[in-house]
């Protein structure tokens, strides 16, 4: 991954320093995957701060981009921050410092504290080769779970043991670890729509599954449903066919200069037409990439504009309290022409 020319790209658009606190913005910016840093941007050069664990992980990563020192700090960062910057504004990125944070280095810098928004994130929307590709790996990790999910099933007592049943499917075909805890809801535990993996048992029936991994640091994001024994009842055969339909509709509503109110409206009309937009009860999606939920949004007040090299998840849901619900996700490419879809397993509800 071309951490310098990332840089570059952020250099081009500052008016003034930034320091960058965020870890996935650092990440992407230099490759750094501690847990303690802070990256002073200035238009013509900067600064990676971070302190004794990581010199020397630190010295390999400064080495790679143009004009950037290395500073172990030992003492408070904010006085160091301080000490390298000029007099004019500081820019901070106001969705990820504290307030303690501001106090602290208001008091000791010597020019204006000026809150930022989107200079990294907006970057960080459009992935590149070596980012689409670490999305793939990951998509096709969360697939090779999904495919022996019959088999996983049948070994499963619990809504736990499957979740984990997963993780290790996907760390067996190269992922660094679980995006987060899967959600898999059982019954009419599936009317959760964040429902917590617990010692429900597994048994014939709907299954709802919300999981996905990690490789070289990017997420991957898939929900199916599915309905395990006899055949599923007409109504929740009804309600998985409306979903699917509305997913479809939304997948097709991916392009480049489409809204993300557009494509939630897709999926929106379809569940309308069959009675259930009262059950779907959050947006239809969301960016993907080092964070599992980045810009763009897809939901009924956004106005983010799609464009080639976004990653998006397009996962309608319904969900009857008592009965069960159904999603379907996939993460969706936005290309020259419309959308590529990175995760490929089966939709059906019958395994």
């Amino acid at each position: 991954m071309n951490h310098d020319k990332r840089l570059q790209s952020l250099r081009s658009r500052l008016e003034f320093p930034l320091l960058v606190t965020d870890l996935a913005n650092i990440r992407y910016l230099s490759g750094f995957t501690g847990s303690s840093a802070y990256l002073l941007v200035t238009p013509d050069g900067g600064t990676f701060f971070t302190d004794g664990r990581y010199g020397e992980v630190a010295g390999v990563v400064v080495a790679g981009l143009e004009g950037v020192d290395l500073h172990i700090h030992t003492g408070p960062v904010v006085d160091d921050i301080a000490a390298r910057s000029d007099n004019g504004p500081l820019g901070l990125e106001g969705h990820h410092v504290t307030w303690d944070f501001v106090r602290r280095l208001e008091k000791v810098s010597p020019g204006e504290i000026a809150p930022t928004d989107g200079l990294v994130s907006d970057l960080r929307r459009y992935k590149d080769a070596d980012e689409v590709e670490a999305l793939r790996t990951a998509a096709a990790a969360g697939d090779a779970a999904f495919a022996r999910v019959t088999e996983l099933v049948e070994r499963a007592a619990t809504e736990g043991d499957l979740g984990r049943a997963l993780i290790e499917v996907m760390e067996g075909e190269g992922a660094e670890r679980a995006g987060w805890e899967p959600i898999v809801a059982a019954g009419a535990n599936a009317s959760l729509p964040h429902h917590r993996a617990g010692s429900a048992s597994i048994t014939d029936g709907l299954i709802l599954f919300d999981y996905g991994c990690i490789v070289d640091g990017y997420h991957s994001d898939m929900s199916r449903t599915i309905w395990v024994g006899d055949e599923a009842s007409a109504d929740v055969a009804a309600m998985h066919s409306a979903v699917l339909e509305s997913q479809e509709a939304g997948i097709a509503a991916v392009r480049p200069g489409a809204t993300g109110r557009e494509v939630d409206e897709a999926c929106r009309a379809v569940l309308r037409s069959h009675g259930m937009e009262e059950h779907f009860v959050h947006s239809t999606g969301h960016g993907v990439g080092l964070d599992i939920h980045e810009m763009p949004r897809l939901s009924r007040v956004s106005d983010d504009v799609l464009a080639p090299g976004d990653v998006v998840t397009v996962e309608p849901g319904v969900y009857f309290p008592g009965v069960g619900g159904v999603r379907i996700e996939d993460m969706i490419l936005v290309t020259d022409s419309g959308g590529e879809a990175l995760t490929q397993s089966p939709k059906g509800m019958l395994q």
